[in-house]
């Protein structure tokens, strides 16, 4: 006699494994055994049974289903969960290519990584709870029915996982366009200056020739005047500059000291070749050693 039944549309072993496992922890647990049959080519029944001449007692009965429900749900997180995501960015976001729906999954596993560190246990016990409260009403169920009809938060969350993905992609999409632009206003430019050294400190930056003089504050912004606004960042202040100057080296030292990382990723994606991350120079090395004596 079959006590409880579940369909998965694949053809599990490791689904099999662990609810054998877990079973088998249980008190009498010996007596509880798992079968799998094929429906078709797609789908798979799951059974629990009782070993011939054995009765379950209500305790074991109800443990057995406990059992069941926490190894069904933790399978639901590591497997079908994944698969849910690629269906829900499918049907979704039909307007997408191929390769654009791939990244956009991509955006969304990672995501769900994230999201599962700090919620995995909350959705196991509410997939938990939606399968305990399914089991008093029915002991058959369909996996992908039970998803789709009892668990709208849960597949809520999902949505909004893959939301967050295609943002994501749209505003990676948009700074590449941004990106591809400048590189194309700077290849027609005319270098107006031959190097700059950029000397990295936290969130501000000292700029140097390639003589190693300073250049005045009052030069960097009487250049950038017209794109001059009250409440640009030095950030804003620093890329203007090197459009507007154009060098034809561009020398970044101290990088990994830059609180802002992005900025200097926009650096070698808008000037690719004419740029240089120094690892260590004597310029570097003084300033390390002033820094530390200080």
């Amino acid at each position: 006699m079959a006590y409880f039944s579940v369909t998965l549309n694949d053809d599990e072993n490791k689904f099999l494994k662990q609810l054998s496992a877990g079973l088998a922890g249980m008190n009498d647990g010996k007596y509880f055994l798992v079968n799998r049959r094929a429906v078709d080519n797609k789908n798979y029944i799951y059974t629990i049974e009782c070993a011939d001449g054995y009765i379950p007692t209500r305790d074991s009965y109800l443990s057995a289903k406990d059992v069941l429900s926490e190894v069904l749900s933790k399978h639901i997180l590591d497997v079908y969960e994944r698969k849910l995501l690629k269906t829900m960015i499918n049907r979704c976001y039909y307007y997408f290519n191929k390769d654009e729906k791939e990244i956009i999954y991509n955006n969304a596993i990672s995501l769900e990584e994230e999201y599962n560190k700090e919620l995995s246990n909350y959705k196991i016990n509410e997939l938990v709870k939606n399968l305990n409260e399914l089991f008093c009403e029915t002991q058959e169920i369909n996996l992908k029915g039970f998803l789709f009809f009892r668990n709208k938060n849960y597949l809520k969350g999902l949505r909004e996982i893959a939301d967050r993905a295609v943002d994501e992609y749209l505003m990676e999409r948009e700074y590449n366009d941004f990106i591809r632009l400048l590189k194309y206003f700077v290849d027609l430019q005319t270098p107006k200056i031959d190097t700059i050294n950029i000397i990295v400190k936290d969130e501000t930056y000292r700029l140097l020739d390639g003589d190693l003089k300073e250049l005045d504050s009052k030069f960097i912004e009487s250049s950038i005047q017209e794109s001059l606004e009250a409440d640009m960042s030095e950030d804003d202040i620093l890329i203007s500059f090197l459009l507007t100057m154009v060098p034809v080296k561009i020398n970044i030292h101290l990088s990994e000291r830059a609180v802002n990382k992005e900025i200097i990723d926009t650096i070698i994606n808008v000037f690719g070749d004419r740029v240089k991350i120094c690892y260590g120079c004597a310029l570097c090395n003084n300033i390390k050693s002033i820094t530390k004596s200080n």
